[in-house]
């Protein structure tokens, strides 16, 4: 006959979210009638690790509202001398033999939630990375950032900054020189910012490419991208500026914008934050003209026009996620980019959030935060995501 473990086996079990139903079913019986000892021991083998996480104080805060309801006049838990002050440090009460049973269960939960997302602690955000390809192929890790001159190529100095950016700049008499392209490709978890010989300004976002040339000749500044990207662009009425982005493009003069063109969103989407812009859908043919917060949407056959508010739409280069009245599954999209991680879209429900919260925290404080808002348990699994039903 096969031995049944021991409680505390069980218990180390349900902490890695291991146990059985049967399992958890024999643990939480044990509170019932196991003596002060035992349940004192398992206390202080838990309050051995400390948490010291913000989010964790906040529910060790609930913990101790709960305790105030329960009967102070009963008998202390008889844990080892040796761990009650960690206890009373942490709780700032003492533990009683029914609190013991009532707050082991609470802390079985909250210790599952600790461990399932002690990994997620571990996923931190994305940071300035990308890497630069050449037209003869020559690719350039940009991760390491220094202030040191890359290449030199077509009339052009390519630069690296210390503060994490690719500097174009035309040396005198290039306007002769051959024109050549780079690429600067970002991956999940990176972005960059790029200063092209115009000197206009493009941060790429995670999952991102950018193609255009060293330096600008002929009748228009053309660039192409897939992705994501925010353009601050060089006033030059005689050079209009163009992003090719799919089977769309955004025209300016001179202005501030946003174009994402993620090919699994299966749309591209212009918005407008200062001057003016037109936007065209090579296919069909069909233009729109975009004024200060204004949204062009290309999906199918039309081109849809909405007021937004546009710095929404570009928050993530300031760090930070803003969601509003945004199905869950978009929110998780900008997160699976942004920290490079799996999602089970089969188990998120069909629900809206709003959020506005710092792209520059561990992903376990994102998970929090939409969990608090919503009420959605969610489950990090080395890098995949999921909703807990």
């Amino acid at each position: 006959m096969k031995k049944e473990p021991e409680i505390e086996e069980i218990y180390q079990r349900f902490l890695k979210n291991e146990a059985t139903a049967a399992e958890i079913d024999k643990l939480l019986l044990s509170f019932e009638i196991s003596n002060d000892a035992e349940i004192g021991r398992l206390v202080a083998g838990f309050m051995g690790n400390a948490i010291d996480e913000p989010a964790d104080r906040k529910r060790i805060a609930h913990l101790q509202d709960l305790q105030l309801k329960i009967n102070a006049k009963l008998n202390v838990v008889d844990v080892p001398l040796k761990h009650r002050s960690s206890i009373i440090k942490v709780f700032g009460l003492p533990l009683y033999r029914m609190a013991a049973s009532l707050l082991i269960v609470a802390f079985l939960g909250f210790a599952a939630y600790y461990y399932l997302n002690q990994q997620s602690r571990q996923i931190k955000p994305g940071g300035n990375y990308a890497m630069l390809i050449t037209k003869t192929g020559q690719e350039i890790d940009l991760k390491k950032s220094s202030n040191q001159v890359v290449l030199r190529m077509a009339g052009v100095t390519i630069r690296k900054t210390a503060d994490g950016q690719l500097v174009y700049t035309a040396l005198p008499g290039s306007q002769n020189a051959v024109q050549e392209w780079n690429s600067i490709i970002t991956p999940l978890g990176g972005r960059y910012k790029i200063l092209l010989s115009d000197g206009s300004l493009v941060m790429l976002n995670s999952g991102s490419k950018l193609e255009f040339p060293v330096g600008f000749r002929g009748k228009d500044r053309r660039v192409k991208l897939t992705g994501e990207a925010y353009f601050e662009v060089s006033k030059d009425p005689s050079k209009p500026f163009i992003v090719v982005s799919g089977r769309g493009s955004t025209e300016v003069l001179g202005t501030k914008f946003n174009v994402s063109n993620y090919p699994e969103d299966q749309v591209i989407k212009t918005t407008l934050l200062e001057g003016k812009v037109r936007f065209t859908d090579h296919t069909s043919q069909n233009m729109k003209v975009l004024s200060p917060g204004q949204q062009a949407s290309l999906s199918g056959d039309e081109i849809q026009v909405s007021e937004v508010n546009a710095t929404d739409f570009m928050a993530w280069k300031d760090n930070k996620f803003i969601f509003k009245n945004e199905k869950l599954s978009v929110i998780m999209h900008h997160l699976s980019r942004w920290y490079n991680i799996d999602v089970d879209y089969n188990s998120l429900p069909e629900r809206r959030l709003y959020a506005n919260i710092s792209s520059d925290v561990n992903l376990s404080e994102v998970l929090r935060m939409l969990s608090v808002t919503s009420d959605l348990k969610f489950n990090v699994d080395g890098r995949r995501v999921s909703v807990m039903q």
